[in-house]
């Protein structure tokens, strides 16, 4: 499973504000969480997908597509150290991507 954080610039509406591009990225199966954000971007999107590939998909056919959708940046969790409030312990025999 890989995780990405994705950050949405988008075109607030007149009436819903975030709100309906918001509903709209939650409805789809791969977001897992969507954050109206203060900074650079509005919405930070945590979505998960089997690849890097089905993450690029999605990024391309479906978020890059919703009308008022802009800037999109997107960064993959390379190593998780602490998830959903749980410790996560790495085996010495198991290290992670990026231990010395």
């Amino acid at each position: 499973m890989v995780t990405a954080i994705i950050q949405v610039k988008v075109a607030p509406e007149a009436k819903s504000g975030y709100g309906k591009i918001a509903k709209i990225i939650s409805e789809f199966k791969e977001v897992e969480a969507v954050y109206l954000m203060s900074g650079d971007y509005d919405l930070s999107i945590i979505v998960n997908c089997d690849d890097l590939k089905k993450i690029g998909g999605f990024v391309a056919n479906k978020l890059s597509t919703i009308n008022g959708v802009g800037g999109i940046s997107t960064a993959f969790v390379m190593e998780r150290y602490k998830d959903h409030g749980e410790m996560l312990t790495v085996d010495e025999d198991e290290r992670g991507l990026f231990t010395t």
